[in-house]
């Protein structure tokens, strides 16, 4: 086997492989913490790619990018949960008032400024922590017995096809999150100007460039 069969292979393979999981996290955790969360998504966006091209290997011509996008559907929700967090700090440490206490002094601020950082960094790792998590299970999945003969043959669109729990929890749990970041003009004390700057900030390759 050519070292080109050897990567076409492990593309079409690589949701069962310890080697993609490794990277897809360590990547992720490593890039979104100490640049920002822009590599996050290309992570994700990565991730794609090589669903993409699985699916071709595989036969899959139609539909393919809506059976991307489902495949992806709770990476993505883990993706937006970290956007919601940049829109949503500021009002979540007002309800611990320590909004309030940061308006004391430039020391206190300093300080409150440091305590968001860490629990920022504390609810990026629990993200990026629900990716394991997401990763391993779709791992082991693939190593349940095949289905029956007729499940197999159903080349329908997944989302066309009766609902597991695990996609009606995916489902809901990236809309939830897409619609909260959507309502951040409303829920906070951001414009819509405002929440399109933060959005932008984080999701800037290079900040501070």
């Amino acid at each position: 086997m050519t070292l080109r069969h050897r990567v076409l292979h492990w593309v079409a393979e690589h949701d069962d492989s310890w080697l993609f999981i490794v990277l897809y996290v360590g990547l992720g955790l490593v890039l979104s913490m100490t640049i920002s969360l822009f590599w996050l998504a290309a992570v994700v966006a990565a991730h794609g790619v090589l669903e993409w091209i699985a699916m071709r290997r595989q036969g899959i011509h139609d539909h393919r990018l809506g059976r991307v996008l489902w495949h992806l559907k709770l990476d993505i929700g883990l993706t937006l949960v970290a956007l919601w967090l940049g829109l949503y700090l500021e009002v979540l440490f007002g309800l611990a008032g320590l909004g309030a206490a940061a308006r004391a002094g430039a020391q206190t601020a300093a300080r409150t400024i440091a305590w968001q950082r860490a629990i920022r960094g504390v609810l990026m790792t629990a993200d990026e922590a629900a990716h394991v998590v997401k990763a391993v299970a779709t791992r082991n999945g693939a190593k349940r017995p095949t289905a029956p003969a007729a499940e197999q043959a159903d080349d329908r669109p997944p989302w066309r096809r009766p609902w597991s729990r695990a996609d009606k929890f995916a489902v809901i749990f990236t809309t939830t999150w897409a619609v909260l970041i959507l309502l951040a003009p409303v829920l906070t004390d951001h414009t819509v100007g405002s929440a399109l700057a933060v959005l932008a900030a984080d999701l800037h390759p290079w900040p501070g460039g």
